[in-house]
């Protein structure tokens, strides 16, 4: 077998998940949970099975392919897809593949670089396969290929793709509706910092009101009844109602109600979250202690002590100062009679918050940043419908992005890598090319040289008929349409994102949705159930390329297995593949089911882990530094099997090629945060002077934080160790921090709702740092960064290292030439420290094992070729059950 990386599947990621790198991606970013051989010896007795059955972490159930944001889910949607193009990891590098042989839509792909007027442009042609076929029976073509192209370039999509940072010829033009001159930025940073802006009073507009309602309230607190009152007689900004609508006239204290009542709905959603993440938390020290361990048996009482409705008083060490690894006494802050059921527990919470702390809410809690993702989209829908003609839309197209077979090419000729192609002459009503010797071509422009377009380009390809399916604009190429409403927060949500849309993903991949009883119709809620994901065969898989055959397990299952449990589970046959921590534990349980017949495998992780720290939250450049000052990431490696896992200096996988060398890969020049390069004293005299720069002293109320861990366990991650000393070394300077575990960390990362965390990133085939880092990313790693809070009201010092971050990032995309991407993103990552928003920690090594008395052994690949960028299940399609 190959070293093949199967088609580019979500353009969120390259790692989705333990058990989906099916996939690579174009961008970089996605939040992984940091949890993440030779034939075995002796007779190994086959055992029978109906499914092959896979491990997952938790998931969220976003199961779509322009929306989904987890690793997790992204790995459930990657099963349905295939790729415009593909990558292979040939000689020690990434290469682009296409081809019949492939599992992707390309048939051939070529680059040609010319010079108009002194002016450098990139053609990027691909050359669309004949006769694919979705899991429908409905073909793929080129109109299903320019739709998911027009859905990622609108400029109201909110997903992970960053497709838009491509310079691509006209992009500008058609997503701010303006003419421009030249294909810069301008336009669009105009347009987003008019639309952030809008948002921002939209949401201050509720913030305002209620502040003020408060202040003459009796009671300081402002009960729904009396804030919907309140609404209603308020007299409303003239920045709100622009905000709403081109027609300011229309805007009536009725929008600001709808607000109101949204914000609650999501809180409620929020709140019930939270529920799910306070019964896997309190479970270890201190937590345990034999006089409060029962306490932690109660539902009820984890999720108020969750929410703050317990307070804690800690034993005293020695010296007379607290010491936060010894509760002494938890006291219920709430009437325990009046809370019999979760709903009770919830709406007490509810209740009360809304009601004194809604300002609070809508500034600090994941509500917020869903409530300002949702408004800015909004906001740039009635921006760029200012800009409509009558007729429609004032720039009807993305010149760059072009359907030789829809153009005046249409019947002639096209050579690509010495290939001579007909270009399509028509179409039929399906969209096929009307003759079956002719193909549809896509040809991109981009102005310049960009290394990272090609990766960008390589989106899945989602059937229009499905995901567009309602939408009031046709598909009719040649007429400048293509299936998306533009710049519609309807299209987006209501269409793209709906139900069905969400819960059933739906593609040309290897599989299909099912349930348990194998329907070929089965709902949203039995494809997803009780904790397993149902796929079966697509039997039109083959129709992507000559060289492929349909999946040859027809029935695929994922199972929701905890990290903690995978081993276990791959005993009891509960699954057949897992990826557990590679933990010398974990590594010796496994070398010693060897003989049972189970096979580990291991490689470099292409991903590292890293300690976040969310500036709207810490809202001063110094304390974050001074937090960072705290973390001695050498102990996360101890976590690991020794020579299993390293330090990372950078912010990048090492694995990268652009991952610093010499002196420079151990070292990052800066000292804040090097803790663990010096002693305990030095870093207590660091973390001093930055509270001095912050101007804060011990027992500031700046000084309360809380670090969580993604995950169920506290201990049980290689982050632990290093939180845990960080706090007790802060708390001892005056600081009150607490150490928690939380299984829906990732999804409050992804809304900013998080002070400081430890996760893991999963990394793209190429090093640029568009998605994660640069100011105009809408990814929403930045607003885990708390950029929305930096780009307005930061200090002038982070606003210009922001600058200096995004010029130096754009700076990478304007050549291929390698060694100096390296220098340039070694300068930039520099700033990333210096804005101390992401503190890198280790480097592993990644786990697999399977059951191979139930998985052949001769359909997994060779342990010796797999990679980084390669995963066992690459071509999931051939692997087969162990002969019975």
């Amino acid at each position: 077998m190959n070293k093949r990386i199967l088609s580019m599947i979500m353009c969120i990621a390259m790692l989705m998940s333990v058990v989906a790198m099916l996939s690579g991606c174009g961008d970089n970013g996605t939040n992984i949970d940091a949890t993440g051989g030779s034939n075995p010896a002796g007779n190994v007795t086959p055992q029978k099975a109906d499914a092959f059955v896979i491990m997952t972490d938790s998931l969220d159930g976003l199961f779509n392919p322009f929306y989904s944001t987890s690793a997790n889910d992204g790995g459930i949607v990657g099963m349905t897809q295939i790729g415009m193009i593909g990558a292979d990891y040939i000689n020690g590098d990434i290469q682009v593949v296409y081809g019949d042989n492939e599992s992707v839509a390309a048939k051939d792909y070529q680059i040609v670089e010319r010079t108009e007027n002194g002016k450098t442009y990139v053609d990027y042609y691909f050359v669309l396969k004949n006769g694919i076929k979705f899991s429908d029976g409905h073909p793929l073509t080129m109109e299903d290929v320019l739709f998911n192209y027009y859905v990622y370039l609108d400029p109201v999509y909110t997903g992970s793709s960053t497709l838009y940072s491509t310079k691509i010829l006209g992009l500008e033009e058609y997503r701010t509706q303006q003419s421009l001159s030249g294909s810069g930025s301008a336009g669009s940073s105009a347009i987003n910092s008019a639309a952030s802006a809008a948002a921002r009073t939209r949401l201050q507009e509720l913030i305002n009101l209620f502040n003020a309602q408060i202040k003459l309230s009796p009671t300081k607190d402002m009960q729904p009844e009396a804030m919907k009152q309140a609404i209603l007689n308020h007299s409303l900004s003239s920045g709100y109602k622009d905000a709403i609508s081109n027609n300011p006239d229309e805007v009536t204290n009725e929008n600001l109600l709808a607000d109101y009542e949204y914000a609650l709905k999501l809180f409620k959603e929020e709140l019930g979250r939270d529920w799910n993440s306070a019964q896997e938390s309190f479970t270890d020290a201190p937590y345990d202690a034999a006089h409060i361990v029962d306490l932690f048996k109660d539902p009820i009482f984890k999720f108020m002590m969750y929410e703050g409705y317990v307070g804690v008083e800690y034993e005293l060490d020695e010296n007379g100062k607290t010491d936060r690894t010894r509760i002494k006494k938890l006291t219920k802050n709430y009437a325990e009679a009046a809370i019999k059921t979760m709903d009770d527990a919830i709406n007490l919470v509810y209740g009360d918050k809304i009601a004194t702390e809604l300002n609070i809410i809508l500034t600090y809690w994941g509500t917020a940043g869903e409530l300002e993702t949702e408004f800015l989209a909004k906001a740039k829908e009635v921006l760029l419908h200012a800009s409509s003609t009558g007729d429609g839309l004032a720039v009807k197209n993305i010149s760059g992005i072009v359907s030789l077979g829809h153009t005046e090419q249409a019947g002639s000729t096209i050579t690509i890598n010495g290939t001579e192609y007909t270009i399509a002459s028509g179409h039929n009503a399906d969209g096929t090319p009307t003759n079956n010797n002719e193909y549809d071509v896509l040809k991109i422009t981009i102005d310049g040289i960009d290394p990272k377009a090609i990766w960008n380009f390589s989106l899945t390809i989602a059937p229009q008929h499905y995901y567009g399916e309602g939408a009031t604009t046709p598909v009719d190429i040649a007429n400048d349409k293509f299936g998306v409403d533009f710049a519609s927060f309807k299209f987006m949500t209501e269409i793209i994102q709906s139900t069905r849309n969400i819960t059933l993903p739906m593609g040309a991949g290897v599989y299909k949705c099912t349930d348990a009883n194998n329907s070929d119709n089965p709902s949203g809620s039995n494809f997803y159930k009780d904790n397993v994901v149902y796929f079966k065969a697509n039997n039109y898989f083959e129709t992507v390329g000559s060289g492929l055959c349909n999946a040859k397990i027809q029935k695929l299952r994922y199972q929701v297995v905890s990290s903690n449990n995978a081993i276990s589970a791959l005993k009891e046959g509960t699954v057949h593949f897992i990826s557990p921590q590679m933990t010398t534990l974990n590594f010796k349980e496994l070398t010693k089911m060897e003989d049972q017949g189970f096979v580990k495998m291991s490689t470099d992780q292409l991903g590292y882990g890293y300690i976040g720290v969310n500036a709207k939250h810490v809202n001063n450049l110094y304390l974050r530094r001074a937090i960072m000052c705290a973390m001695d990431t050498s102990l996360s490696i101890s976590y690991y099997e020794a020579g299993t896992a390293s330090q990372v200096m950078w912010n990048m996988s090492k694995v990268s090629w652009a991952y610093p060398k010499g002196e420079n890969a151990t070292y990052n020049g800066k000292d804040y945060p090097q803790y663990g390069k010096f002693d305990k004293e030095q870093a207590i005299e660091n973390i001093q002077m930055n509270m001095r720069n912050a101007g804060v002293a011990a027992g500031d109320s700046q000084l309360k934080l809380t670090f969580t861990i993604a995950g169920s366990s506290l201990q049980d991650h290689p982050a632990y160790a290093v939180f845990r000393d960080a706090a007790t070394l802060l708390n001892s300077l005056g600081w009150d921090v607490q150490v928690v575990c939380d299984t829906q960390a990732l999804t409050k990362i992804a809304t900013g709702s998080l002070q400081v965390w430890a996760a893991a990133w999963g990394s793209s085939l190429d090093p640029d740092m568009y998605q994660v880092y640069h100011k105009n990313s809408t990814a929403t790693s930045v607003k885990a960064w708390g950029y929305d809070y930096l780009l307005t009201s930061g200090t002038r010092e982070e606003k210009s290292i922001l600058d200096a971050l995004s010029a130096l990032i754009e700076q990478g995309r304007e050549t291929d030439d390698r060694a100096e991407r390296s220098a340039i993103y070694m300068e930039a990552m520099g700033y990333v420290l210096d804005l101390a928003v992401e503190l890198p920690t280790y480097q592993r090594d990644v786990l697999y094992a399977y059951n191979a008395n139930v998985i052949s052994s001769a359909s997994m690949p060779d342990p010796k070729e797999l990679n980084p960028y390669s995963s066992p299940l690459e071509r999931i399609w051939e692997i087969e059950f162990a002969a019975n």
